[in-house]
């Protein structure tokens, strides 16, 4: 049975930041769009570019975030199986 592990406080803070930069970035986007007369532009295109970078970024520290947690149950399970076996051979 696989172990259900919480979220940490960095994680959900991560979540809160990311859904601020999609909205953000959406809405000024949108903003500057309109604002240029509904033309794309060199400089445009470079804000897109950027907040999907920055979008990018957003997941791929989550990702990471999410496998390193995973990597610390899984060594702790290993050592919790280690000092079981050494208690038993002690006996």
């Amino acid at each position: 049975m696989e172990k259900k592990r919480r979220t940490s406080i960095f994680e959900k803070l991560l979540l809160v930041v990311g859904f601020l930069l999609l909205l953000m970035g959406y809405f000024f986007i949108n903003r500057v769009f309109a604002a240029e007369g509904y033309k794309v532009s060199w400089g445009f295109l470079q804000t897109i570019f950027l907040w999907l970078l920055m979008v990018i970024f957003i997941i791929m520290l989550a990702i990471g975030e999410d496998i390193k947690e995973g990597i610390l149950l899984q060594q702790l399970d290993e050592i919790k199986s280690l000092r079981e076996g050494m208690l038993k051979r002690r006996k």
